[in-house]
């Protein structure tokens, strides 16, 4: 091994602290994928060995298998048979990293909560006085989706993420349509927990595709302030709704 790959090695190695956090095997899933995003760990190094990081982590080896299997599924570890577990070279594997961190983190969910809601009431509030009437069209098919959805999961999210989206893009400032697709992007998973949640996921929708009209009525009216009200209103009633998921989940 040539000594920039063992400084390499070292630094990840020294990089793992003990694991303190209810949930073992979350724990050990937010530190490696913190050491994907800070890229600590990069696409093709090799980890230590399961013996070598049960000692870092101080963990029971079953904790650390279910882990790792976790983080095969998600893409971002590759094992190979008789040669160890890889980080996976591809371009995905940060952005999972960063949706996994989001879920595992309660600072960051806050974090995210706040830079919604300056982001999104804001687009809606640009939205009600830039809208053209294809835009207004689009953004009620959106709602229409939704709609049908609510049965569907997958569809309802859809076209929720959509409705969003749309109202960013009538805003006619292409920042703000990057800015939200990246947040968004993060802010996915989080959303999937709340629907896959059985105490949630009928109520919330249905909740959602009201607050949703608010905001699509006063878009139409032209009201700017209402219409950053009603959607102001929307992300603390969904953001309080995802929160109460994630820590039942045992996330954040």
């Amino acid at each position: 091994m040539n000594t920039l790959a063992h400084s390499a090695k070292k630094a990840a190695a020294a990089a793992i602290r003990p694991v303190q956090r209810t949930s073992v095997s979350d724990a050990i899933i937010a530190q490696i994928t913190d050491l994907i995003e800070r890229n600590v760990l990069k696409p093709g190094d090799r980890l230590p060995s399961e013996r070598e990081l049960c000692k870092r982590f101080q963990v029971g080896r079953s904790s650390l298998r279910e882990a790792l299997r976790s983080l095969v599924m998600l893409g971002l570890l590759d094992g190979r048979v008789g040669a160890g577990t890889f980080v996976c070279d591809n371009s995905q594997h940060v952005d999972r990293a960063l949706q996994w961190g989001f879920l595992l983190d309660g600072k960051k969910l806050q974090d995210l909560s706040e830079t919604r809601m300056m982001l999104e009431s804001q687009n809606a509030y640009l939205a009600a006085e830039r809208a053209t009437a294809d835009d207004l069209a689009e953004i009620a098919a959106t709602l229409a989706g939704m709609a049908e959805g609510l049965a569907d999961a997958g569809r309802f999210l859809a076209s929720d993420l959509q409705f969003h989206l749309l109202i960013a893009r009538a805003t006619h400032n292409s920042i703000l349509y990057s800015l939200l697709e990246t947040t968004r992007n993060y802010l996915q998973e989080w959303i999937k927990e709340s629907l896959a949640e059985p105490s949630l996921a009928g109520p919330r929708a249905e909740l959602s595709l009201a607050e949703h009209q608010q905001i699509l009525e006063a878009l139409k009216r032209r009201d700017a302030e209402a219409a950053r009200q009603a959607m102001a209103a929307h992300i603390r009633s969904s953001s309080g709704d995802l929160q109460r998921t994630s820590r039942r989940s045992g996330f954040g």
